[in-house]
Formats: C-alpha cells, sequence, structure tokens
C-alpha cells in the first residue's frame, strides 16, 4: 500500500512540474509574438519613410518582408498596392491577395482589392471569377454585391451593376437591402420612376438615411434635377414622419425651390414640441439665406420672432426681419421692424443709428420726399456726419432725381463725400452731358464700392471713354434705371435707343448692355446683344469679347457645339492679334478633346 501512495505522489509531482515548465513557455511565446509586433510596426514606419522619399523599391522590400511573414497583413497589403501602382507593377499584387484570401476566404478587403485589381488590369474573365467567388464565401451579405457592382459601375456598366445589385437583394432577402446603391444606378440607367422608390426606402422611415441619400443625388451628372420633385413627393406622402418631412425640407432647399421648402416647414413646425421651433426656425432661416431662398428665410424668422425668447435676441432677430423685408419687397413691415429698433435700441447706439437711417429712406422711398428731408437735417443735426449719411443722402437724390429735380438733388448732396454720393454726382454730370465731369464722378465712386456695383461703375467709366457728348442722355436714363432695379428697362433703352449712334459708339453702349445683362443674370438678353455685335459690328473693338463670350457659352449646350466653334474659330482668324484669340485656341482644343476641362 505503501508502494502505491508513493506512486501516486510520484505521479502529482510530475504532473506539477510539468505545469510549472509549460508557464515559461507560454511566457516566452507570448513575448516573442509582442517583439515580432513591434517589428511589424517599425518595419511599416520604415517603409512609409522610404516611399514618402520615393525610394518605391526599397518600401516594396520591406513590405514585402511583413507579407511573407504574416500574409494577412492588411494594412502592408494596402501599402503595397499603393508602392505597386507608382510602378506600374500592380498585377504583382495578385499573388499576395491570393495568399490572404487562401487563410481567410470571406476577408473583404481582400476580395475587394482583388476585383479593384482586376478591373484596373482589365482582366475582365479573372473578374467575373474573382465576384462569383466572393459572393460564393459570404451569399447574405450586402458587401460583395454593393463592392461588386461599385466597380462595374466605375467601368461605365451600369446595366451589369444592376444586375449585380438585384440579385444581391434577392439573395439577402430584405425588401430595403442595397436600396442606396439601386437608387443611384437606377438614376445613372434614366429610370427615376424605379430610383425614387429606391431611394425612399434608402432614407427609411425616420430619415436616417437621408445625408447619404442627398450625396449621391448631388454627384448625378444633373445634380439629381429631374429626381428631386419626386422625392419631395415621396417623403412628405402619408403615412410620414417629422424626421422626413425634414428631409423634404432641406431637399427643396438645397434645390431652390423656396416654396415648396416652406410649404413643408409650416407643417414640420406644427409638428414640433415647443422646445425645438426655435432651433428648427434658426437652421431654416441660416439654411434658406446660405441658398439666397430670401422669402423663405423672411417666413422662418417672422415664425422664429413669434415663438418669442430673450429680449437680446429677439431684437437680433428682427433685425434681420427687417432686412429681408427689404430684400423681398414689404417696406411697410420693414418700416414698422425698424421703429421698433429704433425705440429699443440705446440712444447714440449704431444699432439706433442705422435704424433711423433706413426708416428715413424708406420715407422718401415711399414717396414722403419733404418729411424725408427734415428727418435727414435731423439725423446728421444729431449725429453730424456718421458712416450711413452717404448711402441715406444718395437714396433722398437718386429719388429727386426720379422726380426731375436735379438742382435739388445737387442741395441735398451737397458736400458729402461718398461712393454712393459720387454715383448720384456721376448721374448728374452724365443728364448735362458732361462726359469729364461724369467719369471723374464715377471712377471716384468705383475706389469706394465692392463687387458688382464697383465693376459697373468701371465698365460705365470706360463706355464714358468711347461716346460724345450725344449719347449722355440716353446713358443717363439708362443708368437711372438700372439704379432704381430696372436691369431689362436699361437694357432695353440701351439696345432699341442706341441704333442712331455711330457704329463704334453703338457697339461699345452693346457691350455695355450686355455685361449688365451678365451681372443681372440674363443670359438670354446677354447672348442675343452679343450675336448684334458680331453680326453688325464684327470689325469693332468690342467683337473679340463678344465672340469668345458666345463660344463659351454656346460650348455648355449640347446643341450649341458647333456653333460655339464656329464663334470661336471667327476670333482665331479674324482677329488673329487680339490678346483673346490665345484664349479661344484653348477653347477650341477643349470642344476636340485635346485638353481636359
Amino acid at each position: 500500500m505503501f508502494d502505491r501512495v508513493t506512486r501516486r505522489w510520484a505521479c502529482l509531482l510530475l504532473v506539477l512540474s510539468g505545469l510549472g515548465a509549460l508557464a515559461p513557455c507560454r511566457a516566452l511565446r507570448a513575448q516573442e509574438a509582442d517583439v515580432t509586433g513591434r517589428d511589424e510596426v517599425r518595419l511599416l514606419r520604415e517603409a512609409s519613410a522610404r516611399e514618402a522619399s520615393g525610394d518605391h523599391e526599397g518600401a516594396e522590400r520591406v513590405l514585402r518582408s511583413i507579407l511573407a511573414t504574416r500574409p494577412t497583413a492588411v494594412t502592408a497589403l494596402v501599402a503595397l498596392e499603393r508602392v505597386l501602382r507608382v510602378q506600374g507593377r500592380l498585377d504583382h499584387l495578385l499573388p499576395l491577395i491570393d495568399d490572404l484570401l487562401e487563410q481567410e476566404p470571406e476577408s473583404a478587403l481582400g476580395n475587394q482589392m482583388r476585383i479593384r485589381v482586376l478591373s484596373e488590369l482589365n482582366r475582365l474573365d479573372e473578374l467575373e471569377a474573382a465576384a462569383e467567388s466572393w459572393i460564393e464565401a459570404t451569399p447574405r451579405i450586402e458587401t460583395p454585391y454593393r463592392e461588386i457592382a461599385r466597380v462595374w459601375a466605375a467601368r461605365g456598366d451600369h446595366a451589369r451593376a444592376l444586375r449585380v445589385l438585384e440579385r444581391g437583394r434577392s439573395r439577402v432577402g430584405r425588401k430595403d437591402a442595397l436600396a442606396l446603391e439601386l437608387g443611384e444606378t437606377y438614376a445613372r440607367l434614366g429610370d427615376p420612376a424605379r430610383a425614387i422608390p429606391e431611394w425612399d426606402r434608402a432614407i427609411g422611415a425616420e430619415g436616417r438615411g437621408y445625408s447619404l441619400v442627398r450625396r449621391r443625388l448631388a454627384a448625378l451628372p444633373d445634380g439629381g434635377a429631374g429626381l428631386v420633385e419626386g422625392l419631395i413627393a415621396a417623403l412628405t406622402r402619408e403615412p410620414s414622419s417629422t424626421a422626413r418631412r425634414r428631409a423634404a425640407a432641406d431637399l427643396a432647399i438645397s434645390s431652390g425651390l423656396g416654396a415648396r421648402a416652406e410649404a413643408i416647414a409650416r407643417q414640420v413646425l406644427d409638428a414640433l414640441p415647443e422646445h425645438q421651433r426655435a432651433p428648427f426656425l434658426v437652421e431654416m432661416a441660416r439654411r434658406a439665406e446660405g441658398a439666397a431662398l430670401y422669402p423663405l428665410a423672411y417666413w422662418a424668422y417672422g415664425a422664429l420672432l413669434e415663438v418669442g425668447g430673450e429680449d437680446a435676441q429677439s431684437l437680433a432677430v428682427r433685425s434681420r426681419l427687417a432686412e429681408l423685408a427689404l430684400v423681398v419687397g414689404d417696406t411697410a413691415s420693414a418700416m414698422q421692424h425698424f421703429r421698433v429698433i429704433e425705440q429699443a435700441s440705446a440712444t447714440g447706439s449704431a444699432e439706433r443709428r442705422y435704424a433711423i437711417a433706413v426708416r428715413i429712406e424708406l420715407t422718401a422711398r415711399d414717396g414722403d420726399i419733404e418729411e424725408a428731408i427734415r428727418e435727414l437735417e435731423s439725423f446728421r443735426t444729431a449725429y453730424g456726419d456718421p458712416p450711413e449719411i452717404d448711402a441715406l443722402t444718395a437714396a433722398i437724390a437718386d429719388v429727386l432725381l426720379g422726380r426731375g429735380e436735379v438742382e435739388r438733388a445737387e442741395r441735398v448732396v451737397g458736400n458729402v463725400t461718398g461712393p454712393r454720393t459720387y454715383l448720384v454726382r456721376g448721374r448728374i454730370a452724365l443728364g448735362r452731358g458732361d462726359v469729364a465731369g461724369a467719369r471723374h464722378a464715377l471712377l471716384a465712386a468705383a475706389s469706394g464700392l465692392d463687387g458688382p456695383d464697383a465693376t459697373e461703375a468701371l465698365a460705365l467709366v470706360t463706355l464714358l471713354g468711347r461716346i460724345g457728348a450725344g449719347s449722355c442722355e440716353l446713358l443717363s436714363r439708362a443708368v437711372a434705371r438700372a439704379m432704381q432695379g430696372d436691369t431689362v428697362g436699361a437694357i432695353t433703352i440701351l439696345v432699341d435707343e442706341s441704333e442712331g449712334l455711330v457704329a463704334a459708339e453703338r457697339a461699345a453702349v452693346l457691350d455695355f448692355a450686355a455685361g449688365l445683362a451678365d451681372r443681372a443674370r440674363l443670359p438670354a438678353e446677354a447672348e442675343s446683344i452679343r450675336r448684334t455685335i458680331v453680326t453688325n459690328h464684327p470689325g469693332s473693338r468690342e467683337a473679340p469679347a463678344a465672340l469668345l463670350a458666345l463660344g463659351r457659352s454656346l460650348a455648355g449646350r449640347p446643341d450649341g457645339i458647333e456653333e460655339a466653334r464656329h464663334y470661336l474659330e471667327r476670333l482665331v482668324l479674324e482677329h488673329p492679334r487680339s490678346a483673346l484669340a490665345p484664349q479661344a485656341r484653348r477653347e477650341l482644343d477643349r470642344l476636340q478633346g485635346r485638353t481636359p476641362r
């Protein structure tokens, strides 16, 4: 018995000693693995440094050493793809991708790299086989179908991409599977009736997919213009949700559909709890202003004022609301808002001074010129010559000029100096046929103006250098119309009433009219005027610029390419010494596909 006990203890001791010996072995293997991991990081850094310095061969050697030890090191594989692409040896990557997939057949990155590389190498039979292999490895996951379809779409084969996506939906077994990709593919195939329901599914009941759909929509050749109305209708169709309606309002704003956006935003506002209404309206107002949808912004700020808030915030909202009222032409509301701002602002403050100045200007525009002049005098007595005095004085003088009271306008302007009052002096000089005086005043005005106003003043100065005193009356009336906001009326005067001028003067007047049309975003009018220049005044100084402008505008239309080429060739042949001839040659090269746009 003693021997049996002894043997048992001996066996136990042997087992324990064996376990004790295993522990250092495990620790050693862990340490070795840690060393290997640190080495891989060090080698990746070395490869990156070599690649950055242009040593692509050295970077390749280092990356291959990592993959020889661990074929599944995807970071090294991605870096090697970049290095081999630079060297034009992308096909050398395929065996290494195969090594990765041999160990991890379901690797999304490995499969994606293989089909992408095969596509770039134009090895389509192998691409199809690799795609099938990936699908069979993970048949009920969306990723293979999505990435394979993306490769075919990148090759321009949207029909093939569609077949892959439809197969994916069938095998995944969900009605909304791959809806985002299917919507884009149908859109690119010109099938909006199918694209809209798919993107409707992709957005979802709570609107979570909207940002993804919006990006895909914007990436379409036409920016999604043909799909917007249908998608908005789908998002607002019952049963809808507040989130879907917010998405529809945002889409309408992005597409410039201000009235539609306002109608949807009103529905959203009614459905929101009170504490969410103010943030929503601020968002709508800012988005609308960014898109230049001023009536929508005006509504949003007005609704925000009704929602209420702290006094300072409400005053800031009212100030913006007053300015937008001027933009949209609601002068009665603007007057009311500025009066409230005036009364609420501290005496002597910039806010109060500005509100008073605008209110006086509105008084003049509304026809009570006598009251406006009296208030102008009181304003100057109270504030002297503040920054607002130039624009305010010019506004009252403009009204007087419109009534034909030239001498009185001069007296109002008096010794006030600034870009706006210099414009008034220029108009007065034009009306009197004083070309030199008009040029002097307009040059002084241009130096203090910004953007389109400065451009227009300089264009007028240039024109005055080309015409005689006899044309000044016509020009004065046209400028008056333009300053009153009637650009179409100004253009009509310049075009119709310049027919009796000598050829050189008429070409200069027409060129100025075309510039007015450009700045007012009237492309049809600008094109018509330039056609008149190149047809009736082909040898004029303005003809080369008109030919180039016509060539560029027509080149953007599918039905205008041949005519664009005709005008550009005329510029090169008829005006070879023009400074614009090289630009015309470049435009012709683009039209003929020799250089990219």
